[in-house]
């Protein structure tokens, strides 16, 4: 088989709905860059609270669109390298949301200056990420059974030019 069908889940309105359900965890990181921005202003001191949230939302964003882009219409197998590539964008974004926006937040209000609403804002960041990484996972998995059971049934078209099956002995 050199080309994969489009999953049917991922087809028409199920398949925006879904996207635009991953994308509203890289929209909410993205305000928080641009809030940022508004708070410290353009210096480079707080780029892991300005610039990173917003130009990593928009390489999360395009990798996200255009993995929706490819896995909706019907593809050749040698297009797997660029799905897995564009896949890693939101993935590390999703990363980065828990690590840097939650889990060091957490550490900075427990270690630094004690604050509850720190470690609050922590454990925001770090479901905001989680939620990230689990649809678009989903959304992988289900694009990866898909293939795999595309390629296990033997389409009609290729035992029409191979003539009838043979029986081993």
């Amino acid at each position: 088989m050199d080309s994969f069908t489009v999953a049917p889940e991922l087809q028409g309105t199920k398949g925006d709905i879904i996207a635009a359900r991953i994308e509203v965890p890289i929209l909410v990181a993205m305000i928080y860059g641009v809030a940022g921005f508004v708070r410290w202003g353009w210096s480079q001191d707080y780029y892991l609270y300005t610039y990173a949230p917003v130009l990593g939302g928009v390489a999360a964003s395009v990798g996200l669109f255009t993995y929706f882009f490819l896995v909706s219409a019907e593809r050749r197998k040698s297009r797997k390298r660029l799905l897995v590539l564009l896949a890693l964008l939101p993935y590390f974004y999703s990363l980065y949301i828990m690590g840097v926006l939650g889990l060091y937040t957490i550490f900075e209000g427990v270690i630094g200056e004690f604050s509850f609403w720190s470690m609050i804002g922590g454990i925001f960041w770090v479901f905001v990420g989680f939620h990230l990484m689990y649809r678009f996972y989903l959304v992988t998995e289900i694009v990866r059974q898909h293939d795999a059971k595309a390629m296990s049934e033997p389409s009609a078209s290729s035992d029409d030019q191979n003539g009838p099956p043979k029986v081993e002995r």
